[in-house]
């Protein structure tokens, strides 16, 4: 038996094929976490990023200029699941509604990561009525002092959330909101937002301009 192996022409080619299988079964594993752990990385499409159009169609988008910075939903965000941790998008989340009176809030988060790191992270929020009255004009404050607890708040805030500091909008100095459009059958509302948001003395910064605001969402 042993002198048919070796007097067989086809030996050599059949143990070379066997190493191979062998060499490729030992990388599968190195290959499946290299395909499915790559470093997650958008900071191309994060320096590209443009607001999204102002529309009235529900289309559940939120954008503004907010200091130097387009800032739009975008990006993901590595969170903890029972199936092991990983990038999620980041999704828009609309609040509220259904209260009385009508409350909504409208919340995302703008996210940069180079090669797994994060290096920008801010996440915006509106929290305003659902009411077209005054031309559908609303004054988005935040006064700690004069609101009643378990009263309603208008406001506007942004999170920086490395390093972790807050800017709100002031009651002296509201953010305008205006609401363009508020369909109840539909259960839409869009409009548009400007202003400026104070820091408290851990920002470092004063005041962070909000221009060319614009919201599109279902409720």
């Amino acid at each position: 038996m042993s002198g048919l192996f070796a007097t067989d022409p086809s030996l050599p080619y059949l143990a070379m094929r066997f190493r191979t299988l062998l060499t490729y079964l030992s990388l599968l594993p190195l290959s499946a976490c290299t395909k499915s752990c790559n470093d997650y990385d958008n900071n191309e499409e994060f320096a590209r990023a443009q607001l999204p159009a102002y529309t009235e169609t529900g289309a559940n988008t939120l954008g503004c200029v907010l200091g130097a910075q387009k800032w739009t939903v975008l990006g993901s965000q590595n969170s903890p699941s029972p199936l092991g941790s990983g990038w999620r998008p980041n999704v828009l989340q609309v609040y509220g509604g259904s209260s009385v009176p009508p409350l909504l809030e409208v919340r995302g988060t703008m996210s940069g990561v180079r090669n797994s790191e994060v290096f920008y992270d801010r996440e915006i929020a509106l929290t305003f009525l659902l009411s077209d009255t005054l031309g559908g004009l609303r004054l988005l404050g935040e006064d700690t002092v004069r609101t009643r607890p378990g009263h309603y708040r208008e406001y506007m805030e942004a999170l920086d959330l490395i390093p972790y500091v807050g800017y709100h909008s002031s009651a002296r100095r509201p953010v305008r909101l205006l609401i363009r459009k508020l369909d109840r059958q539909r259960r839409t509302v869009s409009g548009t937002f400007a202003g400026m948001l104070y820091g408290g003395s851990l920002s470092g910064h004063d005041s962070l301009a909000v221009t060319d605001g614009r919201f599109d969402v279902k409720y």
